[in-house]
């Protein structure tokens, strides 16, 4: 991989966290709006639609690692959780692995409500379970962000071997 090529991807990447801080940011003033009191059926409703998409711009930033990186993204009906769990692993001789195994980890829940929320009714979320994801969303940000800037500066030094599988005329 050409280290034009990391530029542009890590300049892509960086486009997608200023949108997922802001994300983060509407899901800190809802918690601030609800307060201590319970949250309706509309606060969940809308903090439930946010999570979803913190969760897909996180996603879309390891497909875009994917596409340019592994030149492949997963199929098929699990390639959701798939996904997740390449971007653990090391390809020895050619990439690092991208993210940690504790990132993974909390990650795996926000990814296990994405899959809930596309595929259930809004009445269904309940409180108990939402309300860690909402606050650990920034915590977990900030973890993704930090194995990511270890990944390109990974990348921008040759490790991993990525410079070697890679021709001057390829992507």
């Amino acid at each position: 991989m050409r280290q034009s090529d990391i530029s542009l991807l890590k300049v892509e990447i960086e486009s997608d966290f200023s949108d997922l801080e802001r994300v983060v940011v509407e899901i800190k003033e809802a918690v601030k709006e609800i307060g201590s009191s319970i949250p309706t059926y509309r606060d969940k409703a809308a903090l439930g639609a946010l999570l979803h998409s913190f969760y897909n711009g996180i996603e879309n930033a390891l497909k875009r690692i994917a596409e340019e990186v592994d030149h492949s993204v997963p199929v098929g009906e699990g390639w959701h959780r798939s996904l997740l769990r390449r971007m653990e692993g090391e390809v020895e001789g050619y990439r690092p692995a991208i993210l940690r195994e504790q990132t993974v980890g909390i990650l795996e829940p926000y990814l296990g409500f994405r899959h809930f929320f596309r595929h259930s009714y809004t009445f269904e979320i309940d409180w108990q379970k939402l309300q860690p994801l909402v606050e650990n969303v920034a915590m977990v940000l900030r973890e993704f962000q930090a194995d990511l800037e270890d990944l390109f500066r990974k990348l921008s030094q040759g490790q991993g071997g990525i410079f070697e599988h890679s021709s001057e005329g390829e992507r």
